[in-house]
């Protein structure tokens, strides 16, 4: 039978495990606690790749929020549009007025207002001027969307997205892709 080693002094030994296991159960030990946790090294090439992505990230998302809040416009400007499209089927023309195509004109949100411009056939092209709020100070003194009828064709209107400014029309990258 082989000599057993006891792992606690002063207890009864009944254990006859060789003491070659006894050695190799120390090393393991020793190992384990060498892999404890992450190095300094480690812990700072993770804290610089989140910096980059960060860095990344950031100005992204920025113009994310920004396209976010002309689009809010854009979908004013559809019920303007639809207003427009309903006066047209009824009376065969573009309507004389902002009041007299029955859409809300009014401030709200992101935007400053929507109004028709008349134009040759009558109102044929919706302006939507954004609010001058902080989070649309990087688009400038130029806020102006406009939407113009291009064409009519069997009753239908074809309508064209478009920035409306003479001298610094907005950037494109804020615009949302139907614009652009």
């Amino acid at each position: 039978m082989p000599v057993g080693i006891c792992y606690k002094a002063g207890t009864d030994c009944d254990s006859t495990k060789p003491a070659v296991s006894r050695f190799f159960r120390k090393k393991e030990i020793q190992m384990k606690r060498v892999q404890q946790g992450f190095t300094l090294i480690e812990l700072m090439i993770v804290v610089a790749i989140v910096g980059i992505l960060a860095a990344i990230a950031l100005p992204a998302y920025q113009d994310y929020m920004i396209r976010s809040r002309i689009s809010e416009g854009l979908a004013r400007g559809a019920e303007a549009k639809t207003s427009v499209a309903e006066f047209v089927s009824a009376n065969g023309a573009f309507p004389p007025s902002t009041l007299s195509a029955g859409f809300n004109s009014a401030a709200a949100g992101q935007v400053a207002s929507v109004r028709c411009v008349l134009g040759a056939n009558g109102c044929d092209r919706i302006d939507i001027t954004m609010s001058a709020t902080p989070q649309l100070t990087v688009l400038g003194a130029n806020r102006t969307l406009s939407l113009s009828a291009s064409s009519t064709v069997n009753g239908i209107i074809v309508w064209r997205c478009r920035t409306f400014a003479a001298t610094t029309p907005i950037n494109p990258r804020f615009l949302p892709a139907s614009c652009r």
